[in-house]
């Protein structure tokens, strides 16, 4: 049997270079979180978000994956798909 993911990324992130990327992805896996999120909350699989989106359930799982980062575009017509809306703050 394999190990944990938690435990690989305990590994990983003891090697310095990989700790400093990390880190410097840690806005786009917030992202990805909000937007997985919004979608278990509007009881939604990625294929229904697509359709209500008009694009594919990959065009959605890469947007839920936060790399390369979404087009504002994107998450706007994905906060309409789970009826939310897209909030942006500088804090």
């Amino acid at each position: 049997m394999g190990r944990k993911m938690s435990e690989v990324k305990k590994d990983l992130l003891k090697d310095e270079a990989f700790h400093v990327e990390y880190i410097g992805l840690e806005d786009e896996f917030a992202l990805a979180g909000q937007l997985i999120e919004a979608r278990k909350k509007a009881h939604l699989t990625q294929d229904e978000v697509a359709r209500k989106m008009g694009t594919t359930q990959s065009v959605v799982a890469r947007l839920e994956s936060g790399h390369p980062l979404p087009s504002l575009r994107s998450l706007k017509r994905y906060a309409q798909a789970v009826c939310g809306k897209l909030e942006i703050r500088v804090v």
